[in-house]
C-alpha cells in the first residue's frame, strides 16, 4: 500500500540529489532566455558544463540519476550532433569575449577530449580557421575601393611600373611603398586578429560601479585598435542564444487581447504594452539609482575619514 502523508527523510534525500542535478540546466535556462544583455558569448560555457555534469552523472553511483543522466545526453548529444560537429560560430562568439578569448575554447576542449587529443587539436584547428576566414572576408569588405583597384592594377602588371624622374622622387617612393606594403602583403592581414589573441585577458572583476562586465562596450572602446575585429565582433555578438525572447514578445498580445477584451484598438494596446514595458524599466533604474547614491556617500563617508585622520596625524 502506497504511502500518503508527508515527505520522509528519505524523500527530501532524493530531492536534493535531484535539485543538485538540475541547478546546471536552471542556470543555462537563464542565461539562454536573457534578453538586454549579450549571451552568444556565455552560449558555449553554457553548454560544456552540461555536458561534463551529465558526463559525471552517468557514472554516479546513485541508480535513478544514472539512468536519467544517461537519456538526457543521449538527447543532449542528438540535438547539437555531437559537440564535434556543432556550428563553429558559437565556439568563435566565446573568443570575442576579451575575457576568454581562445584560451578558454583550448580549455574546454582539453576537459572534453583530454590534452592533445586528435579531436581537440581538430576543434582547434577548425575554429582558428574559421576566425581567419571571417577575417579575410571583413577585412576585403571593409577595404576602401580605391585601395582595391591599385592592388589589383599593381598585380596584373607588375612589369609595366615605372618610377618617375620627377623632382619629387622621395615622395612619390614613399606613397608608392606604403601602398604595396599596406595591400600585397599576406602576412600583415592578420595582425589584428594576432594581437587581440595573444594579448592578456580582461580580468573577471567587476568594475568600480559594482556592474558587471559588458563585452559589446569592450569592443565599443576598442575599436579603433581592432577595427576590423570590432565590425566581426558586432555582427557575431548580436546573435540571440534562444528565441524564446522572441516568441515571449509575440505571445504577450494574447495577454492583453482575450474573449472578454478583444474590441482595444491598434493604438490602446500599443500604449498599454509601452507602458508595462516602461514600468519594469522605472524599478530598474530606481534600483540602480539607489545603488549609485549608495556608493557616493559611502566614498564621501570614507574620505571625510580620510580628511580627519590626516588631521589627527598632523601635530
Amino acid at each position: 500500500m502506497k504511502r500518503v502523508g508527508p515527505p520522509t527523510y528519505s524523500d527530501w534525500e532524493e530531492i536534493s540529489r535531484l535539485v543538485k542535478f538540475l541547478k546546471i540546466f536552471y542556470r543555462c535556462t537563464l542565461t539562454f532566455s536573457a534578453s538586454k544583455s549579450v549571451t552568444s558569448s556565455l552560449c558555449y560555457n553554457e553548454i560544456v558544463d552540461i555536458e561534463r555534469n551529465l558526463m559525471s552523472k552517468c557514472t554516479s553511483p546513485d541508480e535513478d540519476i544514472r539512468k536519467q543522466a544517461h537519456v538526457m545526453r543521449d538527447k543532449f548529444e542528438k540535438y547539437w550532433d555531437g559537440l564535434n560537429n556543432m556550428n563553429p560560430l558559437v565556439i568563435v562568439a566565446s573568443v570575442f569575449d576579451p575575457r576568454n578569448k581562445m584560451k578558454f575554447a583550448s580549455l574546454c576542449f582539453d576537459q572534453l577530449y583530454g590534452k592533445e587529443t586528435i579531436e581537440s587539436r581538430h576543434l582547434n584547428a577548425k575554429v582558428s580557421s574559421v576566425l581567419s576566414k571571417l577575417y579575410d572576408h571583413y577585412s576585403f569588405k571593409l577595404s576602401k575601393p580605391e585601395d582595391i583597384e591599385d592592388f589589383t592594377a599593381s598585380q596584373v602588371r607588375p612589369e609595366n611600373f615605372e618610377i618617375s624622374d620627377d623632382e619629387d622622387d622621395c615622395e612619390g617612393m614613399l606613397a608608392i611603398f606604403h601602398k604595396v606594403v599596406g595591400l600585397s602583403s599576406s602576412d600583415d592581414s592578420c595582425n589584428e586578429l594576432q594581437m587581440y589573441l595573444t594579448e592578456k585577458h580582461e580580468p573577471r572583476v567587476e568594475n568600480k560601479l559594482g556592474m558587471s562586465f559588458d563585452v559589446l562596450s569592450w569592443w565599443r572602446r576598442n575599436s579603433r585598435k581592432f577595427s576590423i575585429l570590432s565590425e566581426m565582433a558586432r555582427d557575431v555578438l548580436v546573435i540571440q542564444a534562444s528565441y524564446v525572447a522572441s516568441e515571449s514578445a509575440f505571445s504577450t498580445s494574447g495577454r492583453v487581447l482575450d474573449s472578454y477584451r478583444s474590441s482595444l484598438t491598434l493604438y490602446m494596446v500599443e500604449v498599454l504594452l509601452c507602458t508595462q514595458q516602461w514600468l519594469k524599466c522605472s524599478y530598474k533604474v530606481e534600483a540602480a539609482v539607489a545603488n549609485l547614491a549608495q556608493m557616493l556617500e559611502e566614498v564621501e563617508f570614507f574620505e571625510s575619514l580620510d580628511s580627519r585622520n590626516s588631521m589627527v596625524a598632523v601635530p
